[in-house]
């Protein structure tokens, strides 16, 4: 036995080792002394291993040298020694790798558990000091995983992803990628539902570690959804599903990571006043509201932030991005969901799939809607995620009537009176969504039913009903009735036509530019000034080439484009935040609209009967009709005839002028040089100043500064790049948030919670009688003596006031009985 040796070195004297340990740490420090003891361990090995491979097939036997465990110990232990010694010694243990790897190979599923765990932690480290391939070991970590053993299986599974992540950990191995990826492919195609299952799992650990996230990856992974197997199906699509939710929860585990840390977000966009004023203006409460509202400003920007840059260095890493063919995918998947007869789980993650995929290429599969149409009903199990399915699938390339029935089928069946509050608020919400996709979906009628719904009692309902008119308010405002559209809506606004493409002219971000060389940094104080200074520079602004004479237009339409231009400095569409507002508040506002609508028309047609009846007398008097008359006549039949284009009021026209003013500095690139070509100097300037945009129009609409040109922005939170189907649809974010009632047990566990990290309530006076170290420089000047001059003043005031409460305590009315 091994422990029994004694040997003797050139030279040295009878030395006894009774442990391999030892000899390994004497062979690591003098290799070339212990080169005899390496080659008779060598030897012993190798007689051992012959013994083993005489009886292989055997090794359930209780002769067999497979079974006797301390000839496997003994056969493990030389292994691992002499994997310990191969780099020392390459010229003798040079065969040694592939000896091993072999007898995995061949006998792996017929020798003991302990000793093929053994041997597999060798290769392992054979492989760890690179004394052998990857590309040789790959098949053989594959094999090892399709037994049993749960530890091997583990083993083998987590040293495969750790040597592929650092071979790819500075830069793409391609050389050695390739054919690593052929052997997973091939295991993943193969029939065994076991080999499939095992390359898979290794596929998908690599992408989502973002360590393969090519396209031949991506397609081997999209590919398992056609497997023959039922399980690997289920695998494929469980992760295609999963991917996007573990990017946001990343997302979401970032940002609390910088909550507990401590740090805020470093956004250069906030200006140091915002901060200041957050930190310094105002009492203790209002301070605490404004700083709690800028952290969420400033978390909200730096997310923003950080998806762009992540977008702008790597893309999206999205299997389902990355499919060379994303149309024969989803119509594979369809006719594989048509004949299925798998549960209704399974068919649900395909219809989720097929509609990720849909949206995300914006593809045409007309038949997927009737399929679903099946499904919309409110007791149907998982109905939300469902009805995230449906959303997912709408996007502005499908024509609106393949999509009608659909929405037909969801509000006849969600949307009445009969249904509860939550179902109504799923199917209002769900509405809402598809119609920011395809605004052309939606019927005067329908909007109209509709939009009663936001008068009702369940908050959720009304928010869900106000939320839909806020998106036409924004998309389609003639589509609305005309006490939804709100005040100063632009009736000229209406959605792309079906199939209509709009083609970017210039660079996004070329006027701010401008705007920042020319010194108009869209600073807060110019837009006050501007906005306020807009009816008094009204008159003098040329507005079209037809109205150089301002006389011409009458003084009642003057009246009336004055108050509308007044109206719509204060107005502002509720638009998305109304979701958080109470209903009775937007009750009072919309009465208060119809109010003022009716006495301006009363108003209008006074001022206009008034001038007709001056107009009469004068002709009767003989007088010929003057030339602004026969205008203003003119143009009231004019207006008559096209109301859409004469009642607009001057601002409006003048927000068209600098629209059109926009375009045309868009369409001519400046540059710092001067030549029309952009550097990368400008560039980063252009996103700075988008950035700088973006926390003003963020900071004005959590309150912290004023709304300005930012009002409809702040609206309406629409995608205006059409990027509404890059993201996931959450099925939560569809259902109604309806708060019930909480017991008093849970009512006071919030309390107790929320006074956790409270300081102590006590009195300013209190806690500052607690100071030590003697008084402060503030308190020493309250007790310093007055002068003359201002003890006089104090005394003039308090005389004052005495005065003016004996006035008023005289006239003071006290009823009809007076009482002392």
């Amino acid at each position: 036995m091994v422990a029994g040796l004694t040997v003797a070195s050139g030279g040295r004297g009878a030395e006894r080792i009774g442990d391999l340990l030892a000899l390994q740490g004497r062979c690591k420090r003098d290799p070339e002394g212990y080169e005899n003891e390496l080659l008779l361990q060598l030897r012993h090995f190798d007689a051992c291993l012959s013994i083993f491979l005489l009886q292989p097939m055997t090794a359930g036997s209780n002769n067999s040298a497979a079974s006797d465990p301390a000839a496997a110990k003994e056969l493990a232990d030389m292994a691992m020694f002499l994997a310990h010694m191969t780099p020392l010694y390459p010229q003798h243990l040079g065969k040694f790798p592939m000896q091993l790897l072999q007898l995995l190979k061949s006998h792996g599923a017929t020798i003991q558990p302990t000793l093929r765990r053994q041997l597999t932690q060798a290769l392992v480290l054979l492989r760890n000091r690179k004394m052998i391939s990857l590309i040789d070991a790959l098949p053989v970590f594959m094999d090892l995983q399709l037994g049993g053993d749960r530890a091997l299986r583990k083993l083998s599974y987590s040293h495969v992803v750790q040597d592929i992540r650092r071979l790819n950990i500075k830069n793409k191995n391609d050389p050695v990628n390739k054919p690593l990826q052929n052997i997973l492919f091939n295991s993943l195609q193969d029939e065994d539902e076991n080999k499939s299952k095992r390359a898979l799992a290794v596929l998908a650990e690599l992408n989502r570690r973002k360590v393969w996230v090519d396209e031949r990856t991506s397609n081997a992974i999209c590919n398992a959804c056609f497997h023959k197997s039922s399980r690997i199906m289920i695998s494929a699509l469980r992760y295609l599903l999963g991917y996007d939710q573990a990017v946001e929860e990343e997302d979401e585990d970032e940002s609390s990571d910088d909550e507990d840390d401590g740090k805020k977000p470093g956004i250069p966009a906030v200006s140091k006043e915002e901060i200041y004023k957050a930190h310094k203006k105002g009492t203790n409460s209002s301070k605490k509201k404004k700083q709690a509202k800028l952290e969420r400003v400033m978390r909200s920007l730096a997310k923003q932030q950080r998806n762009k840059s992540r977008e702008m260095d790597h893309g999206s890493h999205a299997p389902l991005q990355h499919v060379h063919d994303p149309q024969n995918f989803a119509e594979k998947l369809f006719r594989r969901l048509q004949g299925c007869t798998e549960r209704f789980e399974i068919k649900l993650m395909m219809m989720q799939v097929i509609s990720r995929a849909v949206g995300l290429h914006k593809l045409i599969l007309l038949n997927f809607y009737p399929y679903l149409q099946r499904y919309i009903q409110p007791h149907q199990r998982d109905v939300t995620q469902l009805l995230a399915a449906a959303v997912q699938s709408c996007h502005d390339d499908v024509p609106p009537d393949a999509v009608e029935s659909m929405i037909r089928q969801l509000v006849n069946q969600f949307v009445h009176d009969r249904a509860r509050p939550e179902v109504m608020a799923v199917g209002l919400n769900v509405v809402r969504e598809i119609c920011m996709r395809i605004p052309l979906i939606m019927t005067k009628e329908l909007l109209t039913d509709l939009a009663l719904y936001k008068k009702s009692r369940e908050k959720a309902v009304s928010a869900a009903a106000r939320s839909i008119i806020s998106v036409y308010r924004q998309v389609f405002p003639a589509l609305l009735d005309k006490k939804d559209r709100g005040r100063g809506a632009d009736l000229a606004v209406k959605p792309k036509a079906f199939g209509e493409k709009v083609v970017a002219e210039g660079i996004s971000g070329i006027e701010l530019l401008a705007d920042g060389e020319s010194g108009n940094d869209d600073d807060e104080d110019n837009e006050d000034d501007e906005e306020n200074n807009d009816d008094q520079a009204s008159d003098d602004e040329p507005v079209e080439s037809g109205e150089e004479e301002g006389s011409d237009v009458g003084e009642d339409e003057e009246m009336d484009h004055d108050v509308e231009a007044g109206d719509s400095d204060d107005a502002g569409s509720s638009g998305m935040e109304g979701l958080e507002d109470d209903s009775d508040m937007e009750e009072e506002e919309e009465e208060e609209e119809e109010d003022d609508d009716d006495e301006l028309e009363k108003s209008s047609k006074g001022l206009r009967k008034r001038k007709m009846d001056c107009e009469a007398n004068q002709t009767q008097e003989g007088d010929a009709p003057p030339v602004s008359s026969q205008k203003r006549q003119k143009i009231k039949s004019s207006e008559a005839e096209e109301p859409a284009s004469t009642s607009q009021s001057l601002r409006q026209l003048k927000k068209m002028y600098a629209s059109k003013v926009e375009q045309k500095a868009a369409i001519e690139v400046v540059s710092r040089d001067g030549d029309g070509i952009l550097s990368n100097e400008d560039f980063q300037r252009i996103r700075e100043l988008q950035a700088k945009r973006a926390a003003k129009a963020a900071m004005a609409e959590h309150g912290l500064s004023k709304a300005g040109k930012f009002r409809q922005e702040i609206a309406v939170k629409l995608d205006k790049h059409g990027n509404l189907n890059e993201k996931r649809v959450n099925p939560a974010h569809l259902e109604a948030r309806i708060r019930k009632r909480q017991e008093k047990e849970e009512r006071q566990a919030s309390v107790r919670a929320g006074r956790e990290d409270r300081p102590l309530f006590g009195a300013r006076t209190a806690m500052k009688q607690k100071k030590t170290g003697g008084t402060s420089n503030k308190q020493k000047e309250k007790s310093k003596g007055m002068p003359l001059a201002a003890k006089r003043a104090i005394i003039k005031r308090t005389n004052n006031r005495k005065k003016m409460g004996r006035r008023t305590a005289e006239k003071q009315f006290r009823g009809k009985k007076a009482w002392k």
